[in-house]
């Protein structure tokens, strides 16, 4: 009896690739994305709003000290460090779930942007306050 072809191994595949076949682990269930995605927004709350508010004040100046160009760029790095802290938690339970080296790639970097972010706000702002 013959074989259908979809039993049939391809002849344009090296026989190695053709005969192992990589096991594809199956995504994880979407609570994992849900539950890491909350917990670190909940976590990141306090800092973004912090630098956004610090942000837009940089950007706006003062009545007696109008913004300069510094301070407007010095503004839209902050707003890029609180989109960092938005999308952090949100890649990061997307790669767990996925299980896919690029959002792995995304959300490292993301972590890293947002952990400069907390630290300029912990060394800058939150401890010169106390």
């Amino acid at each position: 009896m013959t074989r259908p072809h979809r039993e049939i191994p391809s002849q344009r595949l090296a026989l190695s690739v053709t005969s192992i076949a990589a096991e594809v682990k199956p995504p994880r269930s979407v609570l994992w994305t849900i539950g890491i995605t909350l917990l670190g927004w909940l976590v990141l709350a306090y800092p973004a709003l912090l630098l956004a508010l610090l942000s837009y004040l940089f950007m706006a100046g003062a009545p007696a000290n109008p913004a300069t160009a510094g301070t407007v760029v010095a503004g839209l790095a902050g707003m890029v460090f609180v989109l960092c802290m938005v999308a952090a938690p949100l890649l990061t339970g997307l790669a767990v779930s996925r299980r896919r080296r690029s959002l792995w790639v995304g959300a490292v970097v993301t972590w890293v942007l947002t952990a400069v972010a907390v630290a300029y706000l912990i060394v800058n702002w939150i401890v010169p306050l106390a």
